[in-house]
Order: structure tokens, then sequence, then C-alpha cells
């Protein structure tokens, strides 16, 4: 399967994504633009900013998935693409859908979207942040074993990107 570049239609099912405005500003001075209102989301509580850092591995293989029920999840590349896979909730495990997050957009994953941390795209690394409720790396994690999907080409010589769902053989 091909990645899917991230839009607000194909990534409906999962949750939200905010791409840099084409409308009018909301507002705007001599110095600055600003935009209002582009995605809702409900985060109960306090919530917590961290940067995760994903580093382009030899075996690029999606093994297991977390969610979080009780708060949505964000994430917004800081230094490159990159690659975020997702299940829904129901999906059999070989639905996995991988979706391409560009520099300039945010996604908003839905609470309970099965996830697993991003692949960098076209480079050896990169960062992002994660925003949700805080205290959800303690208390809010629920993770699913998968027989191991494999990535195809890490998409850095302009090619696409695909999933295996083939199990590896292992050594």
């Amino acid at each position: 399967m091909e990645h899917i570049r991230a839009t607000p239609q194909t990534f409906a099912n999962y949750g939200k994504v905010v791409d840099y405005p084409t409308i009018a500003p909301t507002a705007q001075g001599a110095n600055y633009k600003y935009w209002a209102d582009l995605a809702h989301y409900l985060i109960e509580g306090e919530s917590e900013i961290g940067i995760c850092t994903v580093y382009e591995a030899k075996d690029k293989v999606v093994e297991s998935l977390e969610r979080h029920l009780r708060t949505p999840e964000i994430l917004i590349p800081i230094d490159a693409s990159m690659l975020l896979p997702v299940l829904q909730q129901g999906e059999p495990d070989n639905e996995v859908k991988l979706f391409k997050v560009e520099l300039g957009q945010a996604v908003v994953m839905d609470p309970g979207v099965w996830h697993a941390a991003c692949f960098p795209y076209g480079k050896a690394s990169c960062s992002y942040f994660v925003i949700f409720r805080r205290g959800t790396p303690e208390d809010d994690v629920e993770f699913k074993p998968l027989s191991p999907i494999g990535l195809g080409h890490d998409g850095s010589g302009g090619g696409q990107t695909t999933l295996d769902p083939t199990p590896r053989e292992e050594a």
C-alpha cells in the first residue's frame, strides 16, 4: 500500500489535518497575518507539549501500536515531513494506513486511534511536537502488538513508501 498524503479528507476517519490556510486571515497588520479557528479539539484538564525525535532504522517495521482513550493527540513536524502509521479501532491489523504529514501541517488524532511513532521521510531523522492531556504517557497508553509490518521504500529518492503486511522471517 502506498502512503497517503494527509489531507482533511483522507485523514477524516482518524481526526483532523490542519493545513496552511488559503483563506483570508482573521486579522492582519503591517507585520503579521493571523488565522483563527483552524481546528477544534477537547482536552479535559491541563495539557502538555513534548518533542519526539525519530531515526531512520535499518529494519523499517511497525511491531506495535498505541492509543490514548482520554485525549486527542496533536502531532506537528518540526524539521522534516514524516510518515504516521494509524489504524482505526475495529479494523484488522493488516489495514494499517500510512499518512505523510508535511512540514506546515498538523494532525489531530481522535482519542482511541491506534498509531505508532512516526518515521522520518526523506531524512535520517526528524522531530515533531506531541501535544495531549498532561500525564498521558503515565496513565493513558494502551499497547497493541502486531505481526511485524515492514515499510518499503523510505521516500528519500522520490518514490512512494509502502507498508508490506508480510511478516519478516526471523533469524
